[in-house]
């Protein structure tokens, strides 16, 4: 199945309820906010006892928290930090990243053999069941989601830079 990456525009700001199946988490602006997501990502998705959906979720959720710390880092309003979004409900797994810039859009790039950026949006496709992008009026929110309904014998590995990986 072909992910597809979706542009939607958001009227209003959405608040995730802080319950046993969603979890909300502000990240500093900073190299160390990678590795905070995936500390709460391993933390939170023990806790709710989906604990093969850590791998994924770590990959999906340092992309996208690498490059929402790279486009928070140009905005002078602190009141528009950057969120980690954790939502599990009926066997799939949603991460968003919310960053105060609306303009820096994920974009599907082809890079070069030796490229230092452009790999995200390829890995997020080969990673996640869906993903996409919603614009909000403080910024946006970029998500993807795995979905464990699906039965992983019917798909087969996926290579990404040369690694294999299960999806």
């Amino acid at each position: 199945m072909r992910s597809t990456f979706e542009v939607v525009a958001d009227s209003g700001q959405t608040n995730v309820p802080d319950d046993l199946r969603s979890r909300v988490f502000q990240l500093p602006i900073a190299p160390e906010a990678c590795y905070t997501a995936r500390r709460c990502i391993s933390e939170v998705l023990t806790a709710w006892r989906i604990p093969d959906l850590v791998n994924s979720a770590h990959l999906l959720a340092t992309e996208l928290v690498t490059n929402a710390v790279q486009h928070a880092a140009g905005w002078d309003d602190s009141d528009l930090p950057v969120r980690l979004s954790l939502i599990y409900r009926s066997g799939t797994l949603r991460i968003e990243v919310r960053d105060p810039d609306p303009h820096a859009l994920p974009i599907w790039r082809v890079p070069e053999e030796l490229a230092e950026f452009g790999r995200g949006v390829p890995l997020m496709h080969g990673i996640a069941d869906r993903c996409g992008v919603r614009i909000l009026k403080t910024g946006k929110a970029v998500w993807c989601e795995v979905d464990r309904r699906v039965d992983l014998s019917l798909h087969p590995p996926h290579l990404i830079c040369g690694v294999r990986c299960e999806p």
